[in-house]
This record gives C-alpha cells, sequence and structure tokens, in this order.
C-alpha cells in the first residue's frame, strides 16, 4: 500500500507541474486560458498575474508531493510527512473549489482532490 500511496503521490505531483505550466507559462495561450474559463485575450491579461502565482502554488506542492514519494524511504524522517502535508493541501485546495465553485467545479475538484486523498488514506492503512 505504501508503494501505491507512493506512485499515486507522484502522478498527484506531476498533475501540478502540468497545471504549473499552464497557470505561469502557457497561460496567454486562448486554448489554456479558455480551459480555466476565461473567455477572452483581454480577461486573461487581468488575470495573467494571478494565474502566475497560483502556477507556483501548484508547483511547491507538486514539489513536495514528488520528493516525498522519490525520497521515501532515503529520508523516512522528512519525505513522507512532506509528501503528506503536500497531498493534504491539494485537498483542501480541492474542498475549497469544490465548495466555492458548486456543480460546475465539481469535476476538477474531484480530479483534484481525489488521487492526494487516497494516497493519504493508502499511507495511513498501510501504517496501522
Amino acid at each position: 500500500m505504501i508503494l501505491a500511496a507512493r506512485i499515486i503521490a507522484g502522478i498527484v505531483g506531476l498533475l501540478h507541474v502540468w497545471i504549473f505550466v499552464m497557470e505561469s507559462i502557457l497561460w496567454m495561450r486562448p486554448a489554456i486560458f479558455k480551459r480555466f474559463g476565461v473567455r477572452s485575450r483581454e480577461e486573461a491579461e487581468t488575470l495573467k498575474t494571478a494565474f502566475l502565482n497560483q502556477g507556483f502554488y501548484n508547483l511547491f506542492l507538486a514539489i513536495g508531493a514528488l520528493l516525498g514519494a522519490i525520497l521515501f524511504e532515503m529520508k523516512p524522517g522528512f519525505a513522507p510527512p512532506i509528501m503528506v502535508f503536500a497531498c493534504a493541501s491539494i485537498v483542501g485546495a480541492g474542498l475549497v473549489l469544490l465548495f466555492s465553485g458548486g456543480k460546475k467545479l465539481m469535476r476538477a475538484a474531484i480530479i483534484q482532490g481525489l488521487p492526494p486523498l487516497i494516497a493519504i488514506v493508502l499511507l495511513v492503512a498501510a501504517n496501522g
């Protein structure tokens, strides 16, 4: 179960690296900003700084999930707690998305929050 938790946390980390790329690097491409519900280039320009910031939050969470998963056994004093913290933070952000966006953002909230929750549950179950 620990290996499954680490793999899921790693996938979660990779997903958040991709989210960082979309929000912070590729943001002004219409295919990208429209994916986030932004309708026009002008609106995307207005939101550019906020999404740049949000993208870096996602990158930092990704680093925590990835490093925790990769270094899990090599650094047992800090890697597992970092992985759990990153995953728990992503679950929390998914809950905020779910409760603030309602039904229209439910799918995004589930995609964001369910995998890291599964990783945490598997880790807890493995440790009794």
